[in-house]
């Protein structure tokens, strides 16, 4: 019994550490159009992104390999029998992971309506260097300073040349 304990705890950490931070855009990734003005490729940014906010998010099956998991691991006996007085310390972990995973799979669709947008209008993704990405970590998210700093790089037809993805 400890052993399937030790097997589920280690299943459940591997499984909730790894997918975390590669859900959504990369920190890395800006996307860009040459020659765009400022004013266009923020009314394209905003476009999008509102395009996305009235999106209807469908959660797909959190799998039969995890549900396949779950029983081989625990007796029938167990999944039968519970209630909310008992309730084994071992199901939190699904549910946690039922909840990662319905948690990556919205950030993946609204992800992919914002990608499809803006890809439709002619942007193209490029990766920043480090040398773009440390000053970009000087500038707070959401201010005026952020948003010219990457549409001087993604107006730039040599950056997205160098740097397109």
């Amino acid at each position: 019994m400890i052993a399937r304990l030790a097997l589920l705890g280690l299943s459940a950490l591997a499984l909730a550490a790894s997918p975390a931070l590669a859900v959504g855009k990369r920190a890395d990734v800006s996307w860009g159009r040459a020659g765009v003005g400022l004013a266009a490729y923020h009314s394209d940014a905003l476009d999008c992104a509102n395009r996305a906010y009235g999106v209807d998010v469908a959660m797909r099956p959190y799998g039969p390999a995890a549900a396949a998991f779950g029983a081989y691991l625990l007796p029938a006996a167990v999944w039968t029998s519970l209630t909310p007085g008992r309730v084994p310390v071992y199901s939190t972990d699904y549910v946690e992971g039922y909840r990662h995973a319905a948690w990556v799979d919205t950030v993946q669709q609204l992800q992919a309506v914002v990608d499809s947008c803006l890809t439709e209008r002619g942007y193209r993704r490029f990766r920043l260097t480090s040398a773009q990405m440390r000053r970009l970590r000087g500038l707070a998210q959401g201010s005026a300073e952020r948003e010219a700093y990457l549409h001087s790089l993604g107006s730039d037809a040599q950056v997205l040349s160098a740097q397109g993805i």
